[in-house]
């Protein structure tokens, strides 16, 4: 996860989707590297139906759980309701947008409600989060960071698909 070492200047990263599989493992390797941002704010949908992402939190404070439904617009503007009292004038250095589903289904298989969903899932819901942050991440970006002049760039504010 060399990126990840891009991150150690970070004071702020977001990553949906952090319950289980990648979501969780990205939480885990920033907050287990010597390259820690000093807030990882991970969400989940049911955050209180999991039981590794409460224990990884439990050992490592800068570790923040905020429920987000990333196809639910109530559920986002809740959720940057949050992260912006998290971070407060800082800013959000890092949106990792890692939630998605699969579909499983071949040609004879798929109907246009499984399409539909993922569509909306791994396509539009990222773009409705990232519009919902965008003022918190050009707070951060605006702050310059590590970088020098203020604006978009992993040194203070950066959005990363993560889907495998």
């Amino acid at each position: 996860m060399t990126s990840a070492m891009n991150l150690k200047n970070c004071g702020s990263v977001l990553v949906t989707g952090a319950s289980r599989g990648l979501g969780l493992q990205i939480v885990h390797s920033l907050a287990s590297g010597g390259f820690s941002p000093g807030k990882i704010i991970a969400t989940a949908r049911n955050p209180v139906n999991t039981q590794k992402l409460p224990e990884l939190a439990d050992n490592h404070p800068n570790i923040h759980i905020i429920t987000l439904d990333v196809l639910n617009q109530q559920s986002i503007e809740k959720c940057v309701e949050e992260v912006g009292q998290l971070v407060q004038g800082e800013g959000l250095n890092c949106l990792i947008n890692n939630a998605g589903i699969n579909v499983v289904a071949d040609f004879h298989t798929v109907t246009a409600e499984k399409m539909m969903e993922n569509f909306h899932t791994n396509a539009v819901a990222p773009l409705m989060i990232t519009k919902a942050l965008l003022p918190l991440l050009k707070l951060a970006a605006s702050k310059g960071g590590a970088g020098g002049e203020g604006g978009m760039g992993i040194k203070r504010a950066a959005v990363k698909p993560f889907h495998a």
